[in-house]
């Protein structure tokens, strides 16, 4: 179970198997980052830097979903557009000094990105990586010993 985003990115779990979608999700957790720990002034600015990289990570994913015939992507298409909504409105809120909704927005990001990337991101780039080259991704990832 993911217990934090940042648990989630320093783990690797993240990684997908396809390298260009894994970039775009670790430049996604950057800015998230980033808007986590804008000042009031600069929290417009860090979501806008959000909202332009989302807008085409999605864009990018949804073209090759769609051009592909990705044969479940209604659902992860409609994901994206109801996140990228979000980020819209709560910047439309902040550039009239309106702040409350932006802790939520964090949140709730960083809430929903880990089980979207596993879920609906690793999902696509497995059949992404198999429609290339006829195989399943493998992914290996070393796990720390716990220390409890």
């Amino acid at each position: 179970m993911i217990q934090d985003i940042d648990s989630f990115m320093h783990r690797h779990e993240h990684l997908t198997g396809d390298a260009a979608m894994d970039t775009l999700h670790e430049e996604f957790y950057a800015l998230l980052q980033t808007l986590r720990a804008a000042s009031r002034e600069h929290a417009a600015d860090a979501l806008l830097a959000l909202i332009t990289h989302t807008r085409d990570h999605f864009a990018h994913e949804d073209r090759q979903m769609t051009e592909g015939g990705y044969p479940i992507r209604d659902c992860h298409i409609q994901e994206h557009a109801d996140v990228l909504a979000s980020l819209v409105e709560v910047h439309e809120r902040l550039c009239q000094d309106d702040h409350r909704a932006l802790p939520r927005l964090v949140k709730a990001l960083e809430d929903w990105f880990p089980g979207h990337v596993q879920h609906l991101d690793s999902a696509l780039a497995q059949w992404l990586v198999k429609r290339r080259h006829h195989a399943q991704p493998i992914m290996l990832r070393r796990h720390a010993a716990s220390t409890t």
